[in-house]
């Protein structure tokens, strides 16, 4: 079947949505893929090409305030919102049961869809999600390099992962402040991290709570696995993310070096 490129006008929570997607149809379950921050769905348009996905129906699409999807209001975009984004997505679509793999942002949004949607989930891969506070090495600099100026901050973030002294850093730099709408950031950033705390994903002592014991036990199933480590590292000077969960609900500004 031929990869087809779809717009897909959407409302959540009120507001508007022009959803960017690329979809494969055919027989069989589809595999849904949720990219990461400073990604865009033609991460996984090769699959199209690939020998081993012949035939195998997908849809990969842009998270709202990212790529090519456009949001009536990106103040309104959260990790929760784009869980919900994901489930109109998948009614549109007309889709039931699928395979499940998300990548870090998409991670933790693909976990929180599974919890959800236990069900409907066959499969799960979670790649480089944030599923542990030591997995906020980006989205914790909305906190440890505060910024009113949603531009600035894009901007200097994005200079900040070049300078990183470690593979491909220079490469995901490059394309960031055009795969994502400065708008957006805010809102995405905050909800991470709170995520990973007030959604109980981790408790503050470090140990397991729901949604992780669920996907481990899917994973010991062979229906979920985690794969890959950090893509970018924390920035040189930054605090321990722990220091920073202990006043989170305080939002106590710290400048960085």
């Amino acid at each position: 079947m031929a990869v087809l490129n779809e717009r897909l006008d959407l409302r959540v929570d009120g507001v508007d949505l022009s959803v960017a997607a690329v979809r494969r149809t055919g027989d069989g379950d589809p595999v849904v893929f949720l990219h990461g921050f400073g990604s865009t769905k033609e991460d996984y348009a090769d699959l199209d090409v690939h020998p081993a996905f012949a035939g195998q129906p997908f849809l990969a699409y842009d998270a709202t305030g990212c790529g090519e999807s456009g949001c009536a209001d990106l103040s309104k975009i959260s990790i929760p919102f784009l869980v919900r984004t994901a489930q109109a997505v998948l009614a549109r679509e007309g889709i039931g049961r699928f395979h499940l793999v998300g990548h870090s942002m998409g991670g933790l949004t693909a976990l929180l869809l599974a919890h959800q949607e236990p069900d409907r989930v066959l499969s799960f891969v979670d790649i480089e999600g944030n599923v542990a506070p030591e997995d906020c090495f980006l989205s914790r600099q909305i906190i440890t390099y505060p910024s009113d100026d949603l531009e600035s901050f894009l901007a200097d973030f994005t200079e900040r992962v070049r300078s990183s002294p470690q593979f491909a850093a220079a490469l995901y730099a490059a394309s960031v402040r055009q795969k994502v709408r400065p708008g957006a950031v805010r809102g995405i950033f905050e909800s991470m991290v709170d995520d990973i705390v007030e959604l109980s994903l981790v408790s503050r002592d470090g140990g397991h709570e729901p949604l992780v014991e669920e996907f481990l036990r899917h994973a010991a199933g062979s229906r979920a696995a985690q794969v890959g480590g950090e893509f970018v590292p924390p920035v040189e000077g930054d605090p321990p993310l722990e220091d920073r969960l202990s006043c989170h609900g305080q939002r106590e500004p710290e400048e960085g070096p």
